[in-house]
């Protein structure tokens, strides 16, 4: 019997769960320069590796294996032809997947295969057996070189995908809209250090994972900024 999208996001998070209380996984997340953090965090941690250390370290679930696969400029449509050799051969249980940045590039136009690039993404994750978190991309200052507008069009694509598939949905972008500063930017279109904080604080909290007395989760600002 088929599932309804709702079925599938309920199923999904109850997996999510249940992997943290099983056996050991391997986390794969896949997207751009954001996810691969590379450059702008000058040196400290991006996201996923304070998601590495939260599961692995203070979670102790250290047979876990987190794999970031991020490629500097890629788009959702990269993702397709390189499919295997980012995701399908280390056979992961969790598919993280974050797109939009580039993609924006291509304007208002663009929205519509950007959506069938990630739903293929989301589809091809599902066949090879993983769970799959759809991440929208934080937001951007404006005078750089994406349109904060066109690329939160971008972003409502994601969240109506994920509802659309069922698919467990970080929202960084309304966060980022809502709650920012200028600290959390390292350019006008990459997070800094302290920007890859709050992400990793986003994502605890979806994933279920958030505790204050967690040193990473309450991570100080200043502390991640201070030379």
């Amino acid at each position: 019997m088929d599932l309804t999208a709702d079925e599938y996001a309920r199923r999904d998070a109850d997996r999510l769960k249940q992997i943290l209380a099983g056996p050991p996984v391997t986390w794969l997340f896949l997207g751009d320069s954001i996810t691969q953090a590379a450059l702008h965090t000058r040196g400290r941690r991006g996201f996923v590796e304070h998601f590495a250390e939260r599961v692995r370290g203070e979670l102790a679930r250290v047979r876990d294996a987190v794999i970031n696969t991020g490629v500097s400029g890629s788009r959702a449509e990269d993702a397709l032809p390189e499919f295997h050799w980012r995701v399908g051969r280390f056979a992961p249980d969790v598919v993280f997947a974050m797109f939009g940045t580039n993609d924006a590039a291509d304007g208002p136009d663009g929205v519509r295969s950007f959506r069938y690039a990630l739903d293929q993404v989301v589809q091809r994750s599902r066949d090879i057996g993983a769970t799959v978190v759809l991440q929208t991309p934080p937001t951007v200052t404006a005078g750089g070189p994406r349109d904060p507008q066109v690329l939160a069009r971008y972003a409502a694509e994601v969240r109506d995908l994920a509802h659309d598939l069922g698919v467990v949905l970080v929202d960084h972008q309304a966060r980022w809209s809502e709650a920012c500063d200028d600290a959390w930017f390292d350019d006008p279109s990459h997070p800094s250090a302290v920007g890859h904080i709050e992400m990793a604080r986003t994502v605890f909290e979806v994933a279920g994972v958030a505790d204050e007395s967690s040193a990473t989760y309450s991570l100080r600002l200043e502390e991640a900024s201070a030379p």
